[in-house]
This record gives C-alpha cells, structure tokens and sequence, in this order.
C-alpha cells in the first residue's frame, strides 16, 4: 500500500514540475532571428506569421539621423516609416539613384551591403508597427581629387505588397565635398560606388560593426 501510495505522489510531482516548466521557462529563439526592443516599435526576425508586407501607399521616406562621419566615408541614413492603419513588413536591399540638381541621374555604381562601412549581413524582414520606422545607409568614399557632382536628391524604391512598388524621394543633406556627391577622376575613381544596406529595424544595425 505504501509503495502504491508513494508511486501516486511522485507521478503527482512530475506533472507538477512539468506543467511549471512549460508556463514559466523561456523558449529559445529560433537560429538566425534578431529582434530588437520593442520600445522602437520596429522588429527583425526569419519569418513573423500573419503580419503583411507593407503596402506601398503605407510608407513615407524620410531624412534619418545625421551620420558621424569615419576615416573617408560620406553616408546617410533614411528611415521608411509606416502610415499605414496596420502592423506589415519589410525586407531587403532598395533600389537607389541620387540625382544632380538638374534632375540628371549621376552615373555611380551601386553595391548591395558590404565595404568599409555598410553592413554584411543579408537582408531580416523588418516588422514595422504603426508609426514605426525602418531604415537604410546609403554610403560612399569620399572625392580625393575633388567634386565634379553634387548628388542633391536620392531616390529610393522597394518592393511592396501586391506587386506593387514604393518609390520616396528626398533630399540629400550635405552638398559639396561632405555629401554624396560624384567624384572627379572618372569611373574608376574609388568615390564612385555607393553601398546600399538592407532594410533594417535599427540605424545601428546598417552599419559595419566590425
């Protein structure tokens, strides 16, 4: 009778520390997801189910925090903010085009992440609440041998829901030598490229940490 009394209480106890673990513990992310807090109102992770891609009329571009400049470099960041009604997401790499002020296209070479300054990482489908914002570094070398060009306007243009297409225009803050702007000394002239980073739930994570 002990024994069965015994058995009872400890298959009891089990399925209470059982019960207790399951409620309680935390479940590890899954390999690859990055979040951020959710005090910015804008998240990263491998996959968010039930959340749309954003709507192209959803988004605004707009000018993002100055960029302390490093040995060399000239960047900006733009923020794409959500207007929309809806939580919805973002990802990956816009198209860009900077502009002179005649409306001419400046002839750069554009690169998808990587270099001195833009991030490596691949592109996160950013989780944007409403009023939230995601952003992109746009970011050159500078003009050793001086301006031929100076970029004024930038373009930026990112796939959206229903195979729809969001284009933002916006100014470039700084003209001259500090800005974006194209380099004498022809094509080959390392000030040519521009690297373009990934959408991204935070202004720090556009950038190479490295």
């Amino acid at each position: 009778m002990r024994r069965f009394v015994a058995a009872i209480a400890a298959a009891a106890l089990a399925a209470l520390a059982g019960g207790c673990s399951s409620s309680t513990g935390a479940r590890p992310a899954p390999a690859g997801q990055r979040t951020s807090s959710p005090a910015g109102g804008a998240r990263s992770a491998t996959a968010e189910a039930g959340v749309p891609q954003c709507a192209a009329r959803a988004l605004v571009l707009r000018p993002g925090a100055f960029v302390v400049p490093m040995t060399g470099e000239h960047a900006e960041i733009y923020a794409l903010a959500n207007r929309g009604p809806v939580t919805c997401t973002l990802s990956g790499y816009p198209q860009v085009v900077l502009y002179d002020a005649g409306g001419a296209a400046l002839p750069f070479r554009y690169a998808m992440g990587g270099g001195a300054y833009v991030t490596s990482r691949g592109p996160v489908t950013v989780v944007l609440a409403r009023g939230a914002s995601a952003y992109v570094l746009v970011a050159k070398y500078r003009c050793d041998l001086g301006v031929a060009h100076n970029a004024t306007a930038i373009r930026l243009t990112l796939p959206t829901a229903y195979g729809e297409a969001f284009a933002g225009r916006e100014a470039v803050a700084t003209a001259g030598a500090g800005g974006l702007s194209y380099c004498r000394g022809g094509q080959h002239d390392p000030g040519q490229v521009i690297t373009v980073s990934p959408v991204e739930p935070t202004q720090q994570a556009t950038r190479n940490l490295r």
